[in-house]
């Protein structure tokens, strides 16, 4: 099973971030916060079909995650985000560590899609696949400075139980960047196309 974590026998790669790096790992983060946040206050709970938002996107989810394990099960990428997700509060490796890890990457897959729903509401888009297609380029591009910082604050990295996915995650393999994108174009394109089609209200 391909892994972030170092062959046995190696030290973990690590990667010298800048005192700011902390910045760029919260900003990542803050981006979807912040418009589902506004989105709320301006618009209202009532704005957006929740189910559909909640639903859809765990199985947006589901697709990102079946496309990541043929990436790591072909060699694409030794990207384990499961490992990583759920190593920040259980052993690095273990299967409860992954069980969490499981839990918490799709539970952000639904709140992902209740930022992408109240982001497309506030500037009068629908919420359709082309919207959820960009929705997923602009994820890309958060991953990509989330997991280049993740290192700076992560205790399992930190204390070398993983190797530090350094900039653009290429400690993980050279394609694991356009394996990221990939994985969340699909999430947006099954996204825009279910919430458009079933929105469950």
């Amino acid at each position: 099973m391909a892994t972030t974590m170092p062959e046995p026998g190696r030290r973990a790669l690590r990667v010298e971030h800048s005192p700011l790096a902390p910045l760029g790992f919260l900003l990542s983060m803050a981006v979807p916060a912040a418009i589902a946040i506004i989105g709320v206050a301006a618009l209202g709970f009532d704005e957006i079909e929740w189910l559909g938002a909640i639903v859809w996107g765990v199985v947006a989810t589901v697709a990102f995650s079946v496309l990541g394990v043929v990436g790591t099960a072909t060699g694409m990428t030794r990207m384990d985000i499961f490992d990583t997700l759920g190593s920040w509060a259980a052993p690095a490796g273990s299967g409860r560590t992954r069980t969490l890890g499981i839990l918490i990457h799709h539970t952000n897959g639904a709140l992902l899609a209740i930022a992408w729903v109240y982001g497309v509401a506030l500037v009068d888009l629908p919420a359709n696949w082309w919207t959820g297609l960009l929705w997923g380029g602009v994820l890309t591009v958060l991953t990509w400075l989330m997991m280049s910082t993740i290192g700076s604050v992560h205790p399992a990295i930190r204390r070398g139980e993983l190797d530090d996915p350094g900039f653009m995650m290429l400690n993980l393999g050279r394609m694991t960047p356009v394996g990221s994108l990939m994985g969340h174009l699909a999430y947006g394109l099954v996204l825009g196309i279910a919430y458009d089609a079933w929105p469950l209200t």
